[in-house]
C-alpha cells in the first residue's frame, strides 16, 4: 500500500516543481520577445523555442497569448511601481523626492532593461489597453503630483507637471529603448555595462534636477 501512495504522489510533486522551474522560464523568454516586437508581433512559438518547451505549454499555463502579455506586464510592472512607492516620502522635500525617485526609478530598469521598450510598445500599440484592463495606476500621475508639490512649495520652476512627468520617465527609459540602434551607431558602445548604467544615470539626474528647480 505504502508503495502505490508513493507512485500516486510523484506526478503532483513533479507537477509542481515543472510549474516553479517553466513559467519563470517561458515569462523570461516572452519578456526579450515583446520588448523586441511588442504584443501584436510577438510569435508564441519563438517564446517556447527559447524557453524550450512545447508552444501547448504556453496556453496551458496562460490560456493565450493575451494572458501571458498581460502576466509579464504584470511581473515588470510591479518591479517598478514598487520603486515609485518607496520613492514618494512626504518626509523628504519635493527636491530630495524627486532625485530620489530618479534615481531609484533608473536603477530599477537597469535591473530590467527590456522593461522599458515593453511599456513603450504596449503605448504605441495598444495605447495601453492592456495597462486599463489590468487597472495599472500610471506612473505618469504619481510623477506628476511630486512635481506639483514641488511648485506649491517654490522649490521648481513653475510648468506644466503633466509634461514635465512625460519628459523625466522619456529622459530615463529612451536610452533602453533604443540601446541597440545606439550601440550600432556608437561604434560598438555597450550600453548596458556598469559603467555605461552609471554614466546615463549622472546626466538624467543632472537634466531632470537643473530642469526643473528655480533658477537663483
Amino acid at each position: 500500500m505504502g508503495r502505490v501512495a508513493s507512485d500516486n504522489n510523484r506526478p503532483r510533486r513533479v507537477q509542481v516543481r515543472d510549474r516553479e522551474v517553466t513559467v519563470p522560464s517561458i515569462l523570461a523568454a516572452a519578456e526579450i520577445e515583446f520588448a523586441a516586437h511588442g504584443f501584436t508581433a510577438a510569435r508564441t512559438e519563438i517564446i517556447a523555442a527559447r524557453a524550450n518547451v512545447v508552444k501547448g505549454t504556453i496556453f496551458h499555463y496562460f490560456k493565450s497569448k493575451n494572458g501571458l502579455f498581460e502576466a509579464v506586464l504584470e511581473r515588470v510592472y510591479q518591479h517598478f511601481s514598487e520603486t515609485l512607492d518607496k520613492s514618494l516620502d512626504k518626509n523628504l522635500s519635493a527636491t530630495d523626492a524627486l532625485v530620489t525617485l530618479v534615481d531609484r526609478l533608473l536603477i530599477a530598469m537597469a535591473e530590467k532593461p527590456l522593461s522599458p521598450a515593453i511599456f513603450m510598445l504596449e503605448s504605441i500599440q495598444s495605447r495601453g489597453e492592456h495597462f486599463r484592463k489590468l487597472g495599472m495606476p500610471s506612473f505618469f500621475a504619481r510623477i506628476e503630483t511630486l512635481l506639483r508639490r514641488g511648485i506649491a512649495t517654490g522649490e521648481f520652476r513653475k510648468m506644466d507637471p503633466g509634461h514635465g512627468a512625460i519628459n523625466i520617465v522619456g529622459l530615463c527609459s529612451f536610452y533602453y529603448c533604443a540601446a541597440g540602434s545606439i550601440s550600432r551607431a556608437g561604434k560598438g558602445r555597450d550600453l548596458f555595462k556598469r559603467t555605461s548604467h552609471k554614466r546615463h544615470a549622472v546626466e538624467v539626474l543632472a537634466f531632470v534636477t537643473h530642469g526643473v528647480t528655480v533658477k537663483g
